[in-house]
């Protein structure tokens, strides 16, 4: 009986469930240190997933990003993560939102203005990749061992090896846009965040800008998906119905645009369902 007394004495918060909270140093979806921290586009959505959960806490663990997937596998807690692509792979081991976490544009290309200039892109919003590779014979930077969708896999694999340069590492993409900063290549893939984030680091004079890729769908979307265990099934579906409303929100909208490219919002706003 003292027992039971003691357990409803507690404080609710220590009968609340745990959700850990997978953290990834990949600016600007995670910002762990500088002027942006804490204003990475996937650490403000778990911070609003956050606020509309009752009755959980929350920890953040920061892990490497080759893995943070392989963590969700566990079995004794429940591990969940914004902004993940799902597949049949995963979907074993983890159990995925049905609603989207994160709505972005879907992957693109870094050139310098100059390059476009001298190629008379400049009033295009997209461009053939292809045609960019195969007629211009331009240089292309990527990182390895990443996907940056089926359309646009299946043009660099059948792209000339000596145009593709590629580089491995957490860094691999700062490190590419040194590399186009310098003329040592004409192109670089990358999502149109990533390529504004590192041009307000590193390209102070404005040399570059972003294009869309013709070949690649328009959007990409992410989920959360949380461990594949009793907990983590329950943990999803709260999750599930607080983003029914969040991504009808303002809120959801400001921080799906915070990374964008200003002369790319235009592209995803009719995207966003805000009321």
């Amino acid at each position: 009986m003292r027992i039971l007394l003691l357990v409803l004495l507690l404080p609710t918060y220590c009968l609340a469930e745990v959700i850990n909270w997978i953290v990834v140093d990949y600016p600007p979806y995670y910002i762990l240190k500088g002027e942006y921290m804490g204003q990475g586009r996937d650490e403000q959505v778990i911070d609003l997933v956050s606020k509309k959960l009752v009755g959980y806490k929350f920890k953040r663990h920061v892990m490497p990003a080759s893995r943070a997937v392989k963590a969700l596998g566990r079995s004794d807690q429940v591990f969940c993560m914004a902004s993940l692509y799902r597949n049949q792979e995963r979907e074993q081991f983890i159990s995925f939102t049905e609603q989207y976490s994160t709505l972005g544009l879907s992957p693109a290309i870094a050139m310098r203005k100059s390059l476009v200039d001298k190629l008379e892109l400049g009033n295009s919003t997209d461009v053939s990749l292809r045609y960019l590779i195969l007629n211009h014979g331009l240089t292309v930077g990527t990182t390895l061992n990443r996907s940056y969708s089926k359309e646009i896999d299946a043009i660099l694999k059948s792209s000339p090896s000596e145009q593709l340069s590629t580089r491995a590492g957490r860094d691999s993409l700062e490190s590419l846009t040194y590399m186009l900063l310098k003329g040592r290549v004409d192109i670089i893939l990358g999502y149109p965040s990533e390529h504004a984030y590192l041009s307000k680091l590193m390209d102070a004079n404005n040399e570059l800008t972003q294009l869309s890729v013709q070949e690649a769908k328009a959007v990409a979307t992410g989920y959360i998906g949380c461990s594949k265990n009793p907990k983590g099934d329950i943990a999803i579906k709260a999750i599930d119905e607080a983003l029914a409303k969040l991504n009808h929100s303002k809120q959801f909208t400001t921080v799906m645009l915070r990374w964008l490219p200003q002369h790319m919002a235009p592209t995803l706003k009719p995207y966003l369902k805000e009321y």
